[in-house]
């Protein structure tokens, strides 16, 4: 899925996150815990069987009590990534799907070689785990393995997906959905329970060459991918500027639900560069940045 020279690159990227949140493991990440890490974080009382070395004699020769001194912890950063697996995403060549599990794929391996935390989810009719919890570089493989079985099937229920993952996660995280967003019921009730959670999300809208360009003039009968409902139109001048500019309406809106609410937004054609899309075009949005 990804050549061997790409991942040689991928090794010196990281997934941006200012946030900190709750870990596992031991990692290099700032955290929600504390820990026993080099960063003062805040100060409590005694209890029997903690660290006299942590004691805080200043505060005691001050107060006559006693102080234990916390540090933040670090720990890894815990990075769910949701694949929309409906038919819609089916659609170009290559297809949605396909250009979808490529930057899962590099998600996944970027996360895992800096001891982050990844889950593999697909989105379409209901949430389903394809890849649980797994955290070390050695399960790249296992989880390229995993991408390759999903296929496209059903249709698109962003909303109900995106609210079970707010339930049913126990901590947030990094959410990062890979989707074309063609959701007849919207998008942000789902997006909107996640964030009430507290989870850090980026949506990367993929897009076909054959659905920005629509087809020429003339005769056609289009079929909807997910419903299967057919309809004959005529295709004219004044019918691709129509649809033209509602498809430009639908990528602003999105990209402006998402700026008002703090959600990263990256847009994705498969027709472009995939390599340049990760190593300039990510990087630019402030998603991924350099180790070193």
């Amino acid at each position: 899925m990804l050549t061997p020279e790409f991942l040689t690159k991928l090794d010196q990227l990281r997934i941006q996150c200012q946030k900190p949140f709750r870990g596992r493991f031991r990692g290099d990440r700032r955290s929600l815990n504390r820990g026993t890490g080099v960063e003062f974080a805040d100060y409590r009382l005694y209890q029997h069987g903690d660290d006299l070395r942590y004691l805080d004699w200043n505060i005691y020769a001050r107060l006559e009590k006693l102080f234990i001194k916390l540090f933040q912890a670090d720990e890894e950063l815990p990075v769910s990534i949701l694949i929309d697996t409906s038919q819609s995403m089916q659609f170009g060549e290559p297809t949605k799907l396909h250009y979808a599990k490529q930057l899962a794929a590099a998600f996944s391996y970027i996360s895992l070689a800096n001891s982050d935390r990844v889950s593999l989810y697909t989105l379409s009719e209901r949430l389903t785990s394809v890849f649980p919890a797994t955290y070390g570089k050695s399960q790249y493989a296992r989880i390229q393995k995993a991408l390759a079985t999903i296929a496209a099937d059903g249709t698109t229920n962003i909303t109900e997906c995106l609210k079970h993952l707010a339930t049913h996660q126990p901590h947030a995280g990094v959410v990062i959905v890979l989707s074309d967003f063609l959701d007849s019921a919207g998008y942000t009730v789902g997006i909107n329970s996640l964030l009430g959670r507290g989870f850090a999300l980026t949506l990367v809208h993929i897009q076909c060459q054959e659905e920005i360009e629509p087809p020429p003039t003339g005769e056609w009968r289009l079929e909807d991918a997910e419903t299967g409902e057919t309809k004959e139109i005529t295709i004219n001048e004044e019918t691709i500027t129509h649809y033209q500019n509602r498809q430009k309406e639908f990528c602003e809106n999105l990209q402006s639900y998402c700026t008002k609410q703090g959600v990263g937004y990256i847009r994705g054609r498969t027709d472009f560069d995939f390599e340049s899309v990760i190593m300039q075009d990510m990087q630019r949005a402030g998603f991924i940045q350099r180790r070193y």
